[in-house]
C-alpha cells in the first residue's frame, strides 16, 4: 500500500545585501525612469562602498506600487516616498520614516499662509465666512487642501474658490482687491543676526513689522527689512517677495492671518522588518551623501529631487497629513495625487 507523505522543506534565504539578495532601493516614477536609474548609480554606488553591502535601484509603475512591494518585501526594502505616500505606507503595513528631505530653502517641510488686505476685517479664519478664495493649486497640500480641511472642521464655507495659475498670480488678487483671500507658501524670515532661527510657536509670522519699516529689495536680490540680517534685519522670504518689484506695496497692503501645520517633504522609509541595526548605518551614510559632492549628480541635482540635507523623520510630523485625509475622508488613492 502506498501512502503519500507531505514533507515540507524550508528554504534558507540569501542573506540581505548579498549580491542574490541585494536591499532595494525603490524609486516611484516621479521623474523619468532613465533619469532616475543614471542618478541612482552614484547612490548605489556610494552606500555599497560604505556599508559592504549591495543595493540595487528599483524604479515602479507608481508610488502605489512601491508601497505594495515594501509591503511584500518588509526586511529587503528602502522607499523614497511623497510625504502622502508615507502615511499610506505607514497605515498600510507599519513602514517606518527614516530621514525627511531638506531643500534648499533650509527646511524638512512646506508650510502655507492665508493672505488677505490690511484694510479689511479679514483677521481670522472665522471672518472668512462667504469670503472668496483664490488658489494657486488644488493639489497641494500645505497651500490649499490643508485650509480647506481646516475651514471644514471649523463649518466656515467660502462664497467661492477660484483656481489660477501661479502664487504670485493669488497674492496680487488680493493686493488689487479682487478677491478676498489668498493661499500660498509660506517660508519664515531670516532673523536678526542669524542667532535663532524663526519659531512658529514664539514669533509672528511677520515679526519685522515692529520695525515700522517697508520690505525692500536688496541690492543683490532678496528682500530685506530694515537692513541685512547680519546688521539685525531681516530677510524676507514668504510667497509675496517674488512679486516686490511689480507691486512694492505689497507687504503693506496685505498681511498673514494663518498658517497651515508644517508638511514634511520626501521621505526616506524602511520596511517595517528591515533590520535596526543596518537602517541605522544607512542613515548615517544617506546624510553623509547628502552632504558630498557626489549627490550633485544624483539625489541633490537640480533636475533630480534637489535635496540640501537630511533631517531626522517622527511619525507625529506627519499627523497634518492624517487630518487633512480623516477630514475631507480622502481616499488612498487620491492622497497619493496631492502635492505637499
Amino acid at each position: 500500500e502506498e501512502v503519500e507523505v507531505e514533507v515540507v522543506l524550508e528554504v534558507t534565504k540569501e542573506p540581505l545585501g548579498t549580491t542574490a539578495r541585494p536591499v532595494q532601493l525603490l524609486f516611484p516614477p516621479f521623474y523619468d525612469v532613465e533619469l532616475i536609474a543614471r542618478r541612482g548609480v552614484s547612490l548605489v554606488e556610494a552606500l555599497s562602498e560604505t556599508t559592504g553591502f549591495q543595493f540595487r535601484v528599483g524604479i515602479l509603475d507608481s508610488e502605489q506600487a512601491v508601497i505594495d512591494l515594501m509591503c511584500a518585501a518588509p526586511a529587503d526594502t528602502i522607499g523614497f516616498l511623497s510625504p502622502a505616500g508615507y502615511v499610506i505606507a505607514n497605515d498600510q503595513c507599519g513602514i517606518q520614516a527614516g530621514s525627511v528631505a531638506v531643500g534648499d530653502d533650509g527646511l524638512a517641510a512646506k508650510t502655507g499662509m492665508i493672505v488677505t488686505r490690511r484694510d479689511s476685517d479679514l483677521d481670522d479664519l472665522e471672518s472668512l465666512q462667504d469670503k472668496r478664495w483664490v488658489v494657486a493649486d488644488e493639489a497641494s497640500l500645505s497651500n490649499y487642501l490643508y485650509f480647506q480641511a481646516l475651514l471644514q472642521e471649523s463649518d466656515i464655507e467660502v462664497e467661492e474658490t477660484i483656481a489660477v495659475n501661479g502664487e504670485s498670480v493669488a497674492v496680487l488678487a488680493v493686493f488689487d482687491e479682487e478677491v478676498d483671500l489668498a493661499t500660498a507658501e509660506f517660508i519664515p524670515p531670516i532673523m536678526p543676526f542669524e542667532e535663532a532661527l524663526w519659531d512658529r510657536e514664539v514669533d509672528d509670522p511677520e515679526p519685522w513689522r515692529e520695525f515700522g519699516h517697508s520690505p525692500e529689495r536688496s541690492p543683490i536680490g532678496y528682500v530685506r527689512v530694515n537692513g541685512d540680517p547680519e546688521n539685525g534685519g531681516y530677510r524676507v522670504r514668504d510667497a509675496r517677495s517674488r512679486i516686490i518689484d511689480v507691486a512694492p506695496e505689497i507687504f503693506d497692503e496685505t498681511e498673514i492671518i494663518a498658517l497651515s501645520a508644517p508638511i514634511p517633504n520626501e521621505t526616506i522609509a524602511y520596511g517595517r522588518d528591515f533590520p535596526l541595526a543596518l537602517a541605522r548605518q544607512v542613515e548615517i551614510e544617506l546624510a553623509n551623501f547628502v552632504g558630498a559632492d557626489d549627490c550633485q549628480t544624483s539625489l541633490c541635482s537640480s533636475d533630480f529631487y534637489g535635496w540640501n540635507g537630511l533631517a531626522v523623520a517622527r511619525d507625529e510630523m506627519y499627523d497634518p497629513i492624517r487630518f487633512v485625509q480623516e477630514t475631507l475622508e480622502l481616499t488612498a488613492e487620491e492622497l497619493l495625487e496631492v502635492e505637499p
